[in-house]
Parts: C-alpha cells; structure tokens; sequence
C-alpha cells in the first residue's frame, strides 16, 4: 500500500472516530437534556397537584367553618335561647334562686362564647372586618377563655391584601394559635403585624417550653412536625413563607411573611 493511500486511510479512520464521538456526546448530551426537562415536568405538575390539593383543602375547610357556624348560631344558639327564657320565666316564678340566677350568668357567658366563636369560623365575617380586626377579635376571644395572655400590636396603617388570601393567613394564624394552646403550655402569648417594602409580617411569640425545629419535623406519630409542615405548605400556597425559631425552655416565635403585591401560585381558587 501505497502512503498516500495509507494517509488516507489513517485521516478518514479518524474523521469517522471524530463523528462517532461526536455522535456519542451529542446523545448523551441531549439524552440528558430530555432527562432534565422531565424531571422539571415533573415537579411542576407534582408542584400544580399539591397546590390543587392545598386549595382543595382550603375551600372544604372554609365549607366545613361555614357550615358549623350556621349550625353554631341557628340551631344549637336558637336552643340556649329558649333555655335563656325558660330560666328568666323560673326566675320570675320563684325570684332570688341563687341555682337560677349562676345558671343564667353561665348561660349568658355560654352564648357570648358561641357567638364570637361562629363569627370567627364564618368567613364572611372575617372579609367585612378584615385581616387586623379578625386577629383583635380572635385574641380577644381567646384572652376571655383565660387559656393565655395575650397581646396585639400592630403597626401597619394599611393591610392591602387580597381578601381571600387574607382569609387563608387568618386560617394559618389560627392554626399557629391553636399549636400554641395544645403544645407550647405558655403563659403569654404576644402578636404583631408590621411591614416592609416588599412584605408583611404576622410574628405571633410565646414563652412556653419551645422544642428543637430539626428533631420536630424528622419525628413521627402524634407529636411530629406534620402540622407545622402544613402550616409552611398553606404559606408557600401564597407565596408566603414560614419562617419557626424555637428553643427548648425558651419559647418559640412563627413568622409568616406574606409578599406584597405579588400575583398568587393559583388561579384565584382559593377558599371563599
């Protein structure tokens, strides 16, 4: 063989080892890519289905609420009324019944109770008197069970948040008020609302006996961390975020921030 030949034979070896690495490399380049863009599909729709199902949650909750507080004042506050009359009416028979007139003061309490406690669960309500004045109200209400001292302060001028959204935080709130209650066994129980530029704030501080964040929410079974993780998932549905500090013996502080005027993870579906 001839070098020329031999030459050529050795330049087009090579020109075929070159395309077949190229070929090569390309495959798995653009094998990688597709793997990639599955995975990001994935996650988004694994991202849209969690969010459908927060919302989902979200909008039976708020019919559940609804529907209790219908029950609460029609039917069951409808009953302590008529027991209310039927104790006035023994009261007038046989007037200065000390059982008569404690069962009536109880009675009395009990209704006031059912009625803060239905208005609170309607959201109806909680639109017309908006996010600051649901949160005194609720604080107020719990301030009487005698559960907690409480305290509210809040120093925006104006909460302009969407009013369905503002009903989800007030669900959160609520959710992180009753954590404090079942867990926390504090004594005082402080709130605030304040803002930035970019966020609003709800930081709600106890000085119960705290718990280590990280051991929480790797531990199982009734004493977990679930239900903070859903109180961070419920944040994040609307571009919130959760922020839990905590130590044991030192009482623990929840910071929901919520982004101001920013658009939502959803299509408006949220509860109502």
């Amino acid at each position: 063989m001839e070098v020329n030949e031999v030459v050529i034979v050795i330049i087009g070896g090579t020109l075929i080892m070159l395309i077949l690495m190229i070929f090569i490399i390309s495959f798995f380049f653009i094998h990688s890519r597709r793997q990639q863009a599955h995975k990001l599909e994935k996650a988004a729709m694994e991202a849209t289905f969690n969010e459908e199902i927060l919302t989902a949650k979200n909008e039976v909750q708020e019919n559940t609420m609804k529907h209790i507080a219908r029950e609460l004042h029609d039917n069951i506050g409808q009953l302590l009324s008529l027991v209310k009359i039927q104790l006035n009416n023994i009261d007038e028979e046989n007037p200065g019944l000390k059982r008569v007139t404690d069962s009536r003061e109880y009675l009395n309490k009990a209704l006031t109770d059912l009625r803060s406690l239905s208005k609170t669960l309607n959201s109806e309500n909680i639109l017309q008197a908006g996010l600051v004045k649901a949160i005194a109200f609720e604080l107020e209400r719990l301030e009487k069970t005698g559960f907690v001292e409480t305290s509210f302060e809040n120093q925006c001028s104006l909460v302009n948040i969407e009013p369905k959204i503002s009903i989800i935080v007030f669900r959160i709130f609520q959710e992180m008020v009753q954590n404090v209650i079942k867990h926390a066994n504090a004594k005082k129980l402080s709130v605030s609302l304040y803002q930035n530029t970019e966020v609003y704030t709800l930081e709600l501080t106890d000085d119960g006996q705290g718990f280590e964040v990280e051991k929480k929410f790797r531990s199982n079974g009734f004493q977990s961390g679930s239900g903070l993780a859903n109180l961070k998932n419920r944040a994040e549905l609307i571009n919130g975020k959760l922020d839990i500090a905590s130590t044991p013996g030192q009482g623990t502080t929840l910071k929901l921030s919520i982004p101001i005027n920013r658009p939502i993870n959803h299509d408006e579906s949220s509860p109502g």
